[in-house]
């Protein structure tokens, strides 16, 4: 019992360490900040370009130096085995909020020099492309960043959780059926039980 409960306290400790590390008091403002939103940030600057050799190695240099932060490193490595899913709920986490943001931003994709605001539908669909046309296929050329795999499914998911009526587009835009690389990255993109339920409520 004693050896479960020391286990436990030092889960517990781990875990305070990790939301103390990602979020940070900014100067005059209650809500603190995010640490883990810069990787989406990043990947999201880089992946606008034409991702050629230099935008590759711009992106995999921030986002290696994000991720080799020493208490991040000393975080994870006191989490031992549970060091990967650790990582990756809290990629999953951020990416959720990071897009949610891009969402609820009137700034975000504005067209004509930033003068007219997307309707919610052209922000759907840019959302969309740039997480499967762009972000994602920059994430999948990092081959030598260790942590690219989990963004990919990180981001993934967060997508399909906030647009959940969408994975027929997802899929399209994903490229999933013309690679199959990718289908090693990405979990299937199961519509039909999105599809029956609105024949159901159709009836």
């Amino acid at each position: 019992m004693e050896d479960l409960r020391a286990a436990d306290a030092r889960e517990i400790t781990i875990a305070e360490r990790m939301e103390a590390f990602r979020f940070m008091k900014l100067p005059g403002k209650q809500e603190k900040g995010d640490r883990f939103l810069q990787p989406w940030l990043y990947c999201h600057v880089f992946a606008a370009g034409s991702m050629g050799k230099g935008e590759r190695k711009r992106a995999a240099k921030e986002l290696k130096r994000f991720f080799a932060q020493k208490d991040l490193v000393a975080i994870l490595k006191d989490a031992g085995e549970n060091s990967g899913f650790l990582m990756e709920a809290h990629l999953f986490d951020s990416a959720d909020k990071y897009l949610t943001i891009c969402r609820d931003d009137d700034g975000f994709g504005r067209k004509l020099f930033g003068l007219v605001r997307m309707k919610s539908q052209e922000k759907e669909e840019k959302i969309i492309a740039d997480v499967y046309r762009s972000m994602i296929p920059l994430l999948a050329q990092l081959h030598d960043l260790i942590e690219s795999r989990a963004m990919i499914r990180s981001l993934d998911r967060a997508c399909r959780s906030l647009y959940p009526q969408r994975l027929e587009d997802m899929e399209a835009a994903s490229g999933v059926l013309k690679d199959d690389s990718l289908q090693a990255l990405l979990d299937p993109f199961d519509y039909t039980t999105q599809e029956n339920d609105e024949s159901f409520h159709g009836r």
